[in-house]
């Protein structure tokens, strides 16, 4: 049984289905559970979720979160409180599992993802996340100065979590301190909580596989001296990462792999309305 997470508030909560749509059709005949931590989501929406894994062949767990838990920590319109609620999955979610993968919901699953799941963490090592800057980039420097940090920055979008590692190295109180201590200086701020509490404790795993930022095209084509291109993606490439503020979801979207993400998009959408239609028809037939 492969275990996924998302965590989201209501409205990034209505992407999840399409990043479904996308699991099943490139993890066909695996054994999957959905979990979803959230502040506050509608019934309907739930229900709708419920269903919608339901008819996937997926079970799904939801756990409900006060959104006071982190009413001190730094928010604004792109970054809301959700975005914290995956550091405290060791503690929320049931203490016989033992392993779970983090996935944003503004992701797609292009191809298997049992090689990551598979992946075996090492002593000492909690988590496994992608970087998309490189070693000796200057980003990398900054970030360091910045948080006091060591490591490579990582991004949060996808992580492989170690939860019996986690219960025993990840602490609440560590959270909440570091927030009070440097929220005046965060930029990304649950990936810079993160990074500057865990980044030590995490595997670095190549972000041209298992965290492609699509923004970000022409910088891997020209890493990989024009291996990387379009079709190497689609082959390659498990998990494609929309980052930044413009979603392809939008129809200003300018980056590459809009068409492909509206493709899942518009299966997501026809599974979703005969969900509905099966749930509707046989009241209006009574009517």
């Amino acid at each position: 049984m492969m275990h996924l997470l998302f965590t989201a508030d209501e409205n990034y909560a209505r992407r999840i289905p399409v990043v479904l749509e996308s699991i099943k059709s490139s993890n066909k005949g695996e054994r999957v559970s959905i979990h979803l931590i959230s502040d506050e989501l509608s019934q309907e929406l739930r229900d709708f979720l419920a269903g919608f894994c339901a008819d996937l062949g997926y079970d799904f767990f939801t756990y409900l979160i006060q959104k006071s838990t982190f009413s001190k920590a730094p928010v604004n319109k792109h970054y809301t409180n959700a975005m914290y609620y995956r550091l405290l999955a060791a503690e929320i979610l049931p203490q016989d599992l033992d392993r779970i993968l983090y996935l944003d919901p503004d992701v797609l699953v292009i191809n298997s993802l049992v090689p990551l799941w598979n992946m075996k963490l090492e002593e000492g090592v909690c988590f496994a996340a992608a970087s998309h800057t490189t070693e000796e980039g200057i980003l990398d420097n900054i970030n360091r100065i910045r948080l006091e940090t060591s490591s490579v920055y990582f991004n949060t979008g996808v992580l492989l979590m170690d939860l019996t590692k986690c219960r025993e190295l990840v602490r609440r109180d560590d959270i909440f301190s570091f927030i009070r201590d440097n929220g005046y200086k965060f930029i990304l701020p649950d990936q810079d909580v993160f990074n500057g509490l865990y980044g030590e404790m995490t595997i670095q795993i190549p972000d041209e596989i298992w965290n492609y930022d699509a923004r970000k095209y022409s910088q891997y084509l020209m890493k990989s001296t024009g291996m990387f291109n379009e079709y190497w993606v689609i082959r390659n490439t498990a998990i494609l990462h929309y980052c930044g503020k413009e979603k392809p979801w939008n129809s200003s979207y300018r980056f590459r792999f809009g068409n492909l993400y509206r493709h899942y998009e518009q299966l997501s959408e026809r599974r979703g309305s005969n969900i509905l239609k099966s749930r509707i028809l046989p009241q209006e037939k009574n009517l």
